[in-house]
C-alpha cells in the first residue's frame, strides 16, 4: 500500500499539471498526501507512540521540503534543470539535517515557517519571466516517472523499518517526489511553469506543518482517529491563513504596475490633457505634427 501512494500521486500531478496548471500540481505535491496515509500505516501497525515519533521525523523532513522549494523556485529562470536540481537538493540536504539536529519539532517547525515566509513574501510576480508553451509528454515519461518514485519510496520504506519511526517520518516527508516531478516540468513547460509548481508547494506546506504537529501532540492524549482529524482542521485553517497572506504580499508586490494599468485605462477612457483634449488623441495629435519633419504644430481654438 505505501510503495503504490507515490506512483499514484506522481500520475494524479502529472495529469493535474497538464490540465489544471502548475500551481495546483505544487499544492498537491505540498499536501500530505504520501506522509498521511503512511502516517495512518504506522499507526495501525505500531501504534500511536510510533506515529507521533513518526510525525516529528516528518516536521524534519518538512523543513527540507520548503528549502527546496524556494531554492528550485528561485533559480530555476536562470539555470538548466539539472543545475536548478542539483542546488535545490543540496539546500534540501541542509534544511534536513539542521531539522535532525535541532531534536525539538516547535524549533524545527518554526524554522521552516521563516524559510516559508521569506520566499513568499519575497517571491518574484510571475508576469516577469516568459513562460513557454506546454510540451507534450513523450508516452514514456510518466510511467518512468511512476516507476522510479515506487522504487525511491520502497527504499526509504525499509531504510525506515531499521532505523525506526523518526527516520521513516523523515524519509517519507523529504522531496522525493518534488525532485522527480519538478525537473521533467521545467524542460518540458519552462521555467516559469517549475517556479509556478514550487510556489504552490510551498503554500501547501505550511499547511503539511500544521497536520503534522498537531498529530505528534494528541496521537499521545487522544484516540487515533480525534487526532487525525484535528489536524485535517489544523492544516485547514493554516493553508487558508498562509494562502490570505501569500495573497496579500502579491498585491504589495505589483502595486507599482497597476498604477501604470490605471495610466492606461485613463488615457483610453477619454480623459483630458494639457490642451484639454482626451489623452489618447492629444498623444496622437503630437504625433501627427511631428512626423512631418517639423515641430509639433500648436494647436489653438476659435
Amino acid at each position: 500500500m505505501r510503495t503504490a501512494l507515490a506512483p499514484c500521486l506522481v500520475l494524479l500531478v502529472s495529469v493535474a499539471s497538464r490540465c489544471l496548471g502548475s500551481r495546483l500540481a505544487g499544492r498537491l505535491l505540498g499536501a500530505p498526501t504520501t506522509t498521511g496515509p503512511f502516517l495512518v500505516v504506522v499507526c495501525l501497525s505500531s501504534g500511536a507512540a510510533a506515529a507521533s515519533g513518526a510525525a516529528v521525523g516528518s516536521v524534519a523532513g518538512q523543513l527540507a521540503v520548503a528549502c527546496f522549494c524556494l531554492a528550485y523556485g528561485r533559480i530555476a529562470p536562470t539555470f538548466s534543470p539539472a543545475v536548478t536540481l542539483v542546488f535545490a537538493l543540496a539546500c534540501a540536504g541542509a534544511g534536513g539535517t539542521a531539522g535532525t539536529l535541532t531534536g525539538n519539532e516547535w524549533l524545527t517547525a518554526g524554522l521552516a515557517a521563516a524559510v516559508i515566509a521569506a520566499g513568499l513574501l519575497t517571491w518574484p510576480a510571475s508576469a516577469h519571466v516568459p513562460r513557454l508553451p506546454a510540451a507534450r509528454a513523450r508516452a514514456w515519461k510518466i510511467p518512468a516517472r511512476m516507476a522510479l518514485s515506487g522504487v525511491t519510496v520502497l527504499a526509504a520504506i525499509l531504510v525506515a523499518d531499521a532505523a525506526g519511526s523518526f527516520a521513516g517520518g523523515m524519509l517519507s516527508s523529504l522531496p522525493v517526489l518534488l525532485g522527480i516531478v519538478t525537473p521533467s516540468v521545467h524542460r518540458g513547460s519552462g521555467a516559469q511553469a517549475a517556479s509556478d509548481m514550487m510556489h504552490g508547494a510551498l503554500v501547501s506546506a505550511a499547511g503539511t506543518i500544521g497536520f503534522l504537529l498537531v498529530l505528534s501532540c494528541e496521537l499521545l492524549r487522544l484516540s487515533p482517529w480525534p487526532a487525525f482529524v484535528l489536524a485535517l482542521i489544523a492544516m485547514a485553517v493554516t493553508d487558508c491563513l498562509v494562502r490570505w497572506l501569500a495573497g496579500q504580499a502579491a498585491g504589495r508586490m505589483v502595486f507599482p504596475i497597476a498604477g501604470h494599468r490605471r495610466g492606461r485605462r485613463r488615457a483610453a477612457s477619454g480623459s483630458t490633457g494639457p490642451n484639454g483634449l482626451p489623452g489618447s488623441a492629444e498623444a496622437g495629435r503630437c504625433h501627427a505634427g511631428s512626423s512631418g519633419g517639423g515641430p509639433p504644430r500648436r494647436v489653438t481654438g476659435r
